[in-house]
C-alpha cells in the first residue's frame, strides 16, 4: 500500500523526509492502524481501533464500527482508505446525514483535525505518525561518507551556526513586502548557505489542478543554459503530500533515477514544501551536478526551516497586498459613494407652502435605492423614489443610470404612464442578471394639492394629515404592478393622491425600512413604522426623516444593516 499524505497530525509537528541513496527499500511497509475517538449523544466516550481498510459504520451489529445511537441508521456511512493512504468518509443515503466540520458531505477526505458528526456522535479520526522512511546504501552512499566527515563538535558547530543565521533571515525575509524581491532574497540566501548549483523556487494557489508558477530560477554552472530541467514527480511530492525529498548519489548502480535527473546529470539534490499553518504555498528545489558533495539530514533540515521561512514571509506579503487591495477598494467605493452622493438633490426643496428632504443610508459604501424630486419648467414638482434589487456597486451602477434615465423622460414629458413605459423598456432590453427596480414616479401640482403617480412594484406611501386625531396616517395601498425591468408590455395605470386642507405630509420609503432587524432576528415591521410616524405629526421633513432613521437604528441596536434605508418627505402646509 503506498503511504498516505504526508501533512502533520494535530498530534504532531514533525516534518517526514524521504531519502534516495543507492540501495531500494526493502522490508518496510506504511500500513498504519487508525483509531476512531467517539462520543456519543449522552457524553460517554469510546474508543476503536481499525483494521484494515474499510469500515462500516451504523447501528447493525455487523458494522466495524457499530454504534448505540438511535439517530443513527443501520448502515449509515463507509470509512475507507484509498490506495494512497488517504482517509475519506461516504455517507450511504442515511436518514440524518453525515457531516464534517458541521458541513453535510456524501463524500469528502478526512485530515487529522477534521470532526465527524454521525447521526448524534460526534467522532475523531485518529492517525498515526508516518515514520521517516529512510533508504540506506548497504555498499556505503555517499551520504554515508559525508556524514561520518564532520566531527561532533564541527557538526554542533554548524548547527549553532545555522540556527543564529535562522534568527538573522526570519528578520531579513519577514521585512520583504515584494512577493519577488522576497523569494529572489530567500534563493540567494538558499543557494549560499547550502551550496546549491541549480535552484528554482515557485508558488501555487492550492489549487489541486493548478501547476505550481515558477517565478525564480537560478543557474550558477559555468556556461549552462539558464534554463533547467526538473523532476516532476520530486516536486509533486513536495507541493501535494508535503514531503521533503532528499536525493543523494545518484551515480549508483541501483538508483532509479528520472529521466529528468539523466538528463541533467544530477548528483544531488533537494526539493522541501513552503508550508506554513498547514498551508502549502509552494516549494523550493535546489540540486547540484558537477559537484559530487551529498546532503545530509541535518542539510535538509535547515533547508525545510527556509522553506517555512520563505512561507511565513508569503503570508505576510498576501496579508499586505490584501491590506493595500481593501484600502484601495475601500477608496474607490468612497469616491463612489461621493459621486453618488452627487446624483441626489443636494438640499430640500422649499417653496411658498412646500418644503421636501429626504435621506439615503446605504447598507453597504454605495447604495442601490434612487430618490430625487425638481421642478419642472411648467411648474409640477417631480418626485421620485426607486429601488433596485440587489447591493452593492451593481445595483448602484443601475441607479445612476436610471436616474439619468429619470431627468430626461420626466422633465418634460407629464404623460407618466408614457413615462414609466419608456423607463421599463429601457430596462427590460439593456439589463441583464434579472434586475429589476420597482419604484413611485410621480408629479405634485402645489396649487391643486393633489400627487399624481405611478405606483411599479414599491411599497404604498404613508399620508399624514396633521389636523385630524388618532387616524391621521392613512396607508395609500399599491396598485397591483410589476416592477421595472421584468415584462417589457406590463400596462401600468396612474394613483392619485389629494393632500386635502390643512397641513399634510407625504412620505415614501423603500423596504430597508420596515425590513430591518434587531439582534433578535426580529423586523421593524409596518406596524412599529406606523406608530413613529403617528408620533411625529406636525414635524417638518427634515425632522421627521431624521427622527424615524434614528428610531429604526434604535431598534436595530447594533445588529449589522443588510439593505439600504430610503426615507423621503413632501409637506404641503
Amino acid at each position: 500500500m503506498a503511504p498516505p499524505s504526508c501533512r502533520d497530525s494535530d498530534l504532531s509537528s514533525t516534518e517526514w523526509i524521504k531519502i534516495c541513496s543507492t540501495a531500494r527499500l526493502t522490508g518496510h511497509k506504511w500500513d498504519p492502524m487508525l483509531q476512531l475517538q467517539i462520543q456519543y449523544p449522552d457524553g460517554r466516550r469510546d474508543a476503536l481501533e481499525l483494521k484494515g481498510d474499510e469500515w462500516l459504520i451504523g447501528r447493525d451489529e455487523s458494522c466495524e464500527v457499530p454504534l448505540d445511537d438511535a439517530a443513527t441508521s443501520r448502515r449509515h456511512a463507509r470509512l475507507y482508505r484509498d490506495p494512497q493512504g488517504r482517509i475519506w468518509i461516504q455517507d450511504l443515503q442515511s436518514k440524518n446525514g453525515t457531516f464534517l466540520n458541521e458541513r453535510g458531505v456524501s463524500s469528502a477526505e478526512i485530515t487529522p483535525r477534521d470532526r465527524l458528526a454521525v447521526g448524534g456522535c460526534v467522532m475523531r479520526v485518529i492517525i498515526p505518525e508516518k515514520p521517516s522512511i529512510v533508504l540506506r546504501d548497504t555498499a556505503g552512499s555517499m551520504t554515508h561518507a559525508t556524514t561520518n566527515a564532520w566531527g561532533r563538535d564541527q557538526r554542533v558547530a554548524l548547527a549553532q551556526r545555522r540556527l543564529e543565521s535562522l534568527y538573522e533571515l526570519n528578520e531579513r525575509l519577514t521585512g520583504r513586502f515584494d512577493r519577488d524581491d522576497l523569494l529572489s532574497e530567500l534563493l540567494d540566501i538558499c543557494i549560499d548557505h547550502l551550496r546549491f548549483e541549480r535552484a528554482g523556487v515557485a508558488v501555487w494557489s492550492g489549487e489541486p489542478a493548478a501547476p505550481p508558477q515558477w517565478v525564480l530560477i537560478r543557474n550558477l554552472r559555468d556556461g549552462a543554459e539558464a534554463e533547467i530541467h526538473l523532476s516532476r514527480s520530486i516536486v509533486d511530492r513536495a507541493l501535494h503530500h508535503g514531503e521533503r525529498i532528499l536525493i543523494t548519489d545518484t551515480s549508483g548502480k541501483d538508483f532509479d533515477p528520472t529521466a529528468s535527473m539523466i538528463a541533467s546529470n544530477i548528483r544531488s539534490a533537494m526539493c522541501v514544501p513552503m508550508e506554513y499553518h498547514d498551508r502549502v504555498r509552494g516549494v523550493i528545489y535546489g540540486d547540484r551536478v558537477s559537484s559530487a558533495g551529498g546532503y545530509t539530514r541535518e542539510d535538509i533540515d535547515y533547508f525545510a526551516a527556509l522553506g517555512r521561512l520563505g512561507a511565513m514571509g508569503l503570508a505576510n506579503v498576501q496579508l499586505v497586498e490584501e491590506m493595500q487591495q481593501r484600502q484601495r477598494a475601500e477608496m474607490q467605493l468612497q469616491l463612489a459613494r461621493e459621486i453618488q452622493a452627487q446624483l441626489f438633490p443636494a438640499e430640500p426643496l422649499a417653496e411658498q407652502g412646500l418644503r421636501i428632504a429626504a435621506l439615503n443610508d446605504p447598507g453597504q459604501k454605495v447604495s442601490g435605492d434612487y430618490y430625487d424630486y425638481f421642478v419642472r419648467p411648467d411648474g409640477l414638482i417631480a418626485v421620485i423614489i426607486a429601488d433596485v434589487a440587489g447591493k452593492g456597486a451593481p445595483a448602484a451602477m443601475l441607479m445612476a443610470n436610471l436616474q439619468a434615465a429619470v431627468h430626461v423622460t420626466l422633465a418634460h414629458e407629464a404623460d407618466l404612464i408614457k413615462v414609466v413605459g419608456v423607463l421599463n423598456r429601457l430596462i427590460c432590453r439593456n439589463v441583464r442578471d434579472s434586475k429589476f427596480i420597482t419604484g413611485i414616479f410621480g408629479l405634485l401640482d402645489p396649487a391643486k394639492r393633489v400627487f399624481t403617480y405611478v405606483n411599479a412594484g414599491h411599497l404604498g406611501p404613508y399620508l399624514i394629515h396633521e389636523s385630524r386625531g388618532d387616524d391621521r396616517v392613512e396607508k395609500i395601498q399599491p396598485d397591483a404592478t410589476l416592477p421595472l425591468g421584468i415584462e417589457e408590455n406590463e400596462p401600468y395605470t396612474l394613483q392619485r393622491i389629494e393632500f386635502g386642507t390643512g397641513p399634510t405630509t407625504l412620505l415614501l420609503y423603500t423596504d430597508g425600512v420596515p425590513d430591518a432587524e434587531n439582534p433578535q432576528g426580529q423586523q421593524f415591521g409596518e406596524a412599529r413604522f406606523a406608530e413613529c410616524i403617528a408620533a411625529g405629526a406636525g414635524e417638518q421633513p427634515e425632522e421627521l426623516v431624521t427622527r424615524l432613521r434614528r428610531s429604526i437604528k434604535q431598534f436595530a441596536r447594533n445588529h449589522p444593516q443588510t439593505d439600504d434605508i430610503t426615507l423621503a418627505a413632501v409637506r404641503l402646509g
